[in-house]
């Protein structure tokens, strides 16, 4: 099971009821994806209170999320179990997300200005400089930042919520599965050939980076999550 986390404090003005619930979904979410729970493996809620330090109130509009996200399924009479995570879940989560990239590219290239596109190499610079460093949590973050704004950049503020949402599983399959040999480096420097692309305003090459990254970044984190599943 998961590590016991601090109760949240019920008298608090500062946690109201709806970031329990966050916290809760964070949390759980985090433990399935880093494979602290098994696939199949039932959720009580009454174990999930005693381990998380929640009240059973959040705990259960947080599994009900997680089967939004399709983290959990919720059976009449089982209550909630933890599903498979396979190689067609994954395939599905990054396919959105790249999609979601490309439309915002595709909006964004037109309102592209030089402050923009050095704020997108500065985060790539600084990718590469974490990769250095060993500061494998950091690179993730900084990652996230730079296709955030890459997507905010399109101003298509659902687009921008969407991406957020999906990210959120993609950040908590890496920091419990990590990388395969060599892959962050690419990655970087996947990244520097983006903002290279974006300068030229080469729409088709930049197309071309996200769809050969998502391939890539889709093959690695299945063939670590699921290396018994077939290929799509």
């Amino acid at each position: 099971m998961v590590a016991p986390s601090p109760a949240p404090r019920k008298d608090s003005k500062l946690e109201p009821a709806a970031n329990s619930v966050d916290q809760a979904t964070r949390q759980i979410r985090e433990a399935i994806l880093a494979g602290r729970f098994a696939p199949g493996e039932r959720l009580k809620v009454a174990e999930l209170a005693a381990d998380l330090g929640f009240s059973t109130m959040p705990l259960r509009e947080a599994l009900r999320k997680l089967e939004g996200e399709g983290l959990v399924e919720i059976e009449p009479n089982r209550g909630a179990t933890v599903r498979r995570l396979d190689r067609a879940y994954i395939s599905d989560l990054f396919e959105l997300n790249t999609e979601l990239r490309i439309f915002a590219l595709r909006r964004g290239m037109r309102t592209l200005t030089l402050e923009r596109l050095k704020e997108l190499e500065a985060l790539a610079e600084a990718y590469a400089a974490h990769l250095a460093a060993g500061e494998e949590v950091a690179a993730l973050e900084t990652n996230r930042r730079f296709n955030a704004r890459l997507v905010e950049f399109g101003g298509n503020a659902e687009a921008h919520r969407m991406f957020l949402r999906g990210w959120e599983l993609i950040f908590a399959f890496r920091r419990g599965y990590g990388y395969g040999p060599g892959r962050q480096a690419v990655l970087a420097e996947e990244m520097a050939l983006m903002v290279e692309a974006l300068r030229r305003h080469d729409l088709p090459a930049a197309e071309a980076i996200l769809r050969m990254q998502n391939a890539a970044m889709m093959e690695d984190l299945a063939a670590r999550v699921d290396p018994e599943g077939s290929r799509t």
